[in-house]
């Protein structure tokens, strides 16, 4: 469907870029981001982390240390290793890369994205009051962006419920607050 889509459109995007741009462009960074996401979408992360890994050295090569090109790329890369199963090593990339986002588009979609991930792996991890707090002001940003309704919000507000019902569970075993 409109993953192998975007696949087919980015390669395309690729070869003309090979052709027309220098070989270590930003430009040429840009595409490999998004068609390394594509892939980890598809679930090809093997793929999808060589072209991150390409992505991220072009960035850090031909922009400032603190550039939101390259957090963007380091947000992809946590992505994708969220999907590979490798939290521990994705949460050190989404950290990475939202540090830079706090700092240069502290409401924006991919600061969301950062936050939504290290939600999840921290909910994972069983550290809850971070998975919340992380959650929680992904859920924010989302709804300040988002029509009230859309998966992106949903996504969120599903996974900050299975926070809110752990930490209640929790609370429960303790003996504290059960209904």
């Amino acid at each position: 469907g409109a993953i192998d889509e975007s696949i087919k459109f980015y390669e395309r995007a690729m070869d003309i870029f090979s052709h027309h741009l220098p070989q270590h462009s930003t430009s040429v960074a840009t595409v490999k981001r998004d068609l390394a996401l594509s892939y980890g979408r598809k679930g090809h992360t093997d793929k999808a982390v060589e072209l991150i890994t390409e992505s991220i050295e072009m960035n850090k090569q031909h922009l400032p240390e603190n550039h939101p090109e390259t957090a963007k790329s380091l947000v992809v890369y946590g992505f994708i290793l969220c999907k590979k199963g490798d939290l521990n090593e994705a949460g050190v990339h989404l950290q990475s890369g939202l540090s830079i986002l706090l700092k240069t588009l502290p409401t924006s979609q991919p600061t969301a994205v950062a936050l939504y991930w290290l939600g999840f792996i921290a909910l994972h991890g069983g550290q809850l009051a971070d998975a919340q707090q992380h959650l929680t002001e992904c859920l924010r940003l989302r709804q300040a962006t988002y029509p009230r309704g859309h998966s992106k919000i949903v996504s969120a507000e599903t996974l900050l419920e299975q926070v809110v019902e752990e930490l209640q569970s929790r609370e429960c075993s303790i003996g504290d607050n059960c209904m």
